[in-house]
C-alpha cells in the first residue's frame, strides 16, 4: 500500500516501535518517538493494527536529539539501535514506563522499581559480530550491521555502542583483506571467504580477542594479518579463525583455528576473575551487570544453599560464592560447565558443585535430594518451560531470583508463579543493559509464602 497518511506518534512500545493512530487503529512505526509528526506508508496490514515506515518527518518530539551517527541516519538505517534519536534520560524513562505497563496488571506498583540507567550510555558493548560484504560502488570489503529485518549491511566506521578500538581494528582488517584479495562472503552465491568479524574485550580494555569467521579453512595471508594487527593493537591477546562451511547467515561453525595467542580473554565481575572462551556467553555491559550483582547480593542470605541455573561459565554464582554456604552450578552445555570449573579453581572457590544437564530435567531431583534455599535463574530469551515453573511451585525453594533479558517471557513466568499462591513478588527491578535499543534486562525477586 503506497498511500500516505500523516499521524502523530503518541507513545513507544516493546520492539522499538512508535505508536500512532489512524481511524482508531494502532500503527507501529520504527525509528519514531512520542511527539513526532510523520507521513507513513503501510507495509503490513493486520486486523486490529498495522506496521508502517516513515516517508517524511514533519516535526520531531521534545525528546529528539541528533543521533550523530551516519549509519542510523541513513535512508536504510542500521539495525543496531532503535532509540538513538532519543535523549538518554528519555530512553530510561520510556523503559521504566514500559515495564510498569507490562507488570502492573498483576503486581503492586510499589514493588516495581524505576529502571536503573547504564553507567555508560555509549561505547558500552564488550562484544560485537559484524557481517562483511562488498561495497556496491567501490567493490571493496566493508563491514557493518544488518538493517532491521534484512541482510543488507549498513556500513559504519564509528558505532556509538562499540568501543572505538573495535571499529579501528575492523577497519584495518577490511583494508588488509582488500590488499590481500581476501573476498567477502556472498550469502546468495555461497562464495567468497570472510563472513563476519567478531571482537571481544575486557572491561579495562587491556585484553582484546579478534574472531574471523570464514567459509574456507584456508585464510590467505593470515600471517601478514596477524603481524599487522598485533603490532598496531598490542591489547590483542588472541586471533581466532572459526570456519563455517554451511549456507546461510549462522555465525559459528564447528571448526576453529587459533592464529595467534589464545582463544579466550580474562575479565572481572564483582572482584571475581573469569576466563571467557571466545564462544562463551558474557554479559555485554559489565557496568550494568555490576549493578545487577549488587542487587542480587543485597537479597541473598549468608547461610543460603544456592542453585545457579543456566549458569554458563558461572558468572553470577561464583561472584556470590564467598557470601553463601554452598553453591551448585547447573548448565546444559558441557563446555560451559568445564569453564565454570576452571573459573572456580582460578578464584580458589571450593564450596561449589557442578551439574551438567537441562534445567527441567535436573531440577526435580535437586529439589528432592538437596533442596536449595535460593534458586537463581538466568534463562534464555524464551524463559523457563511450563514444566520447570510447576516444579519450582511444588518445591520447597524459599527464594527465587530471576534474571531475564525478555520482559515478556518474564511476565508470563511470574504470572504462573504468583497465581499459584506459593510465591509473592518482593521486588522487580529493570536495568538498562542495552542503551539506545528497546531491550531491557530485569531482576525479579520472589519469596515463598
Amino acid at each position: 500500500m503506497k498511500q500516505l497518511f500523516e499521524i502523530k506518534i503518541e507513545k513507544l512500545a516493546m520492539g522499538g516501535f512508535g505508536i500512532g493512530y489512524w481511524e482508531n487503529k494502532a500503527i507501529f512505526v520504527p525509528y519514531t518517538a512520542p511527539g513526532d509528526v510523520v507521513d507513513i506508508h503501510i507495509t503490513h496490514e493486520r486486523k486490529d493494527h498495522s506496521f508502517a515506515r516513515v516517508s517524511r518527518y514533519h516535526s520531531r518530539g521534545e525528546a529528539f536529539v541528533s543521533p550523530m551517527c551516519e549509519a542510523f541516519a541513513a535512508e536504510v538505517p542500521c539495525g543496531g539501535c532503535d532509540w538513538l534519536m532519543l535523549d538518554y534520560k528519555a530512553q530510561v524513562e520510556v523503559k521504566a514506563s514500559l515495564i510498569e505497563g507490562l507488570f502492573s496488571h498483576f503486581v503492586d506498583r510499589e514493588k516495581i522499581y524505576p529502571t536503573l540507567a547504564s553507567p555508560m550510555p555509549r561505547h558500552y558493548r564488550n562484544k560485537v559480530f559484524m557481517p562483511v560484504g562488498k561495497n556496491a560502488v567501490t567493490r571493496k570489503p566493508e563491514y557493518g550491521i544488518y538493517s532491521r529485518w534484512t541482510h543488507k549491511i549498513v556500513s559504519h566506521s564509528a558505532c556509538v555502542n562499540h568501543p572505538p578500538v573495535f571499529d579501528a581494528i575492523a577497519t584495518r582488517i577490511a583494508e588488509i583483506c582488500d590488499k590481500s584479495k581476501i573476498e567477502p562472503y556472498d550469502e546468495n552465491r555461497h562464495s567468497g571467504n570472510l563472513r563476519h568479524i567478531g571482537l571481544r574485550c575486557s572491561a579495562d580494555m587491556k585484553e582484546i580477542l579478534v574472531l574471523l569467521f570464514t567459509l574456507s579453512g584456508k585464510l590467505p595471508f593470515s600471517g601478514l594479518l596477524v603481524k599487522q594487527l598485533t603490532s598496531e593493537f598490542p591489547a590483542i591477546v588472541g586471533i581466532v579463525q572459526n570456519i563455517n562451511r554451511e549456507k546461510g547467515n549462522v555465525i559459528y561453525g564447528n571448526e576453529t583455528k587459533v592464529l595467534f595467542g589464545q582463544d579466550y580473554l580474562s575479565d572481572t565481575l564483582s572482584n571475581t576473575r573469569f576466563r571467557i572462551n571466545y564462544r562463551s556467553f558474557w554479559q555485554i555491559n559489565i557496568g550494568t551487570m555490576e549493578n545487577i550483582m549488587a542487587s542480587i547480593r543485597s537479597v541473598i542470605k549468608p547461610d543460603s544453599k544456592v542453585l545457579d541455573a543456566f549458569c554458563g561459565i558461572g558468572a553470577i554464582g561464583l561472584s556470590l560464592a564467598g557470601q553463601i554456604k554452598n553453591l551448585t552450578l547447573l548448565e546444559e552445555l558441557p563446555e560451559a560447565i568445564e569453564d565454570a570449573r576452571l573459573n572456580a579453581e582460578l578464584n580458589g572457590i571450593d564450596n561449589v558443585s557442578f551439574i551438567t544437564g537441562k534445567f527441567e530435567d535436573a531440577l526435580p531431583e535437586l529439589v528432592t535430594s538437596n533442596c536449595p534455599d535460593c534458586l537463581i535463574m538466568d534463562p534464555p530469551r524464551s524463559g523457563a518451560t511450563k514444566e520447570s515453573i510447576e516444579t519450582i511451585i511444588q518445591s520447597g525453594i524459599k527464594q527465587l531470583v530471576y534474571v531475564s533479558c525478555s520482559p515478556m517471557t518474564l511476565a508470563r513466568d511470574l504470572r504462573l508463579l504468583i497465581n499459584s499462591g506459593k510465591y509473592e513478588l518482593q521486588s522487580l527491578q529493570s536495568f538498562d543493559m542495552f542503551p539506545n535499543t528497546w531491550h531491557i534486562e530485569c531482576l525479579a525477586v520472589l519469596n515463598r509464602i
